[in-house]
């Protein structure tokens, strides 16, 4: 996997996808951040799968600004 940020969704059950989000810092070493979301799946709350990447996106990028102030102070 290649650095950047890249998204994967997996069927849990029928409400439910698990949304993987995965930050690499290198293409090779350094360091990488996964987080595991459970969503409703899009059957239940219906949005096309480019607005769930915005979302998971936007949640990641949150997140990593979050973390980065933790590790600055």
């Amino acid at each position: 996997m290649n650095k950047g940020l890249h998204i994967v969704f997996q069927s849990l059950d029928a409400e439910h996808v698990l949304a993987r989000v995965i930050w690499r810092e290198q293409d090779s070493g350094g360091g990488t951040v996964t987080l595991e979301i459970p969503v409703r799946n899009s059957s239940a709350a219906p949005k096309s799968n480019a607005q769930l990447q915005a979302d998971a996106r936007a949640m990641a990028i949150r997140f990593a600004r979050a973390f980065a102030d933790t590790i600055e102070d």
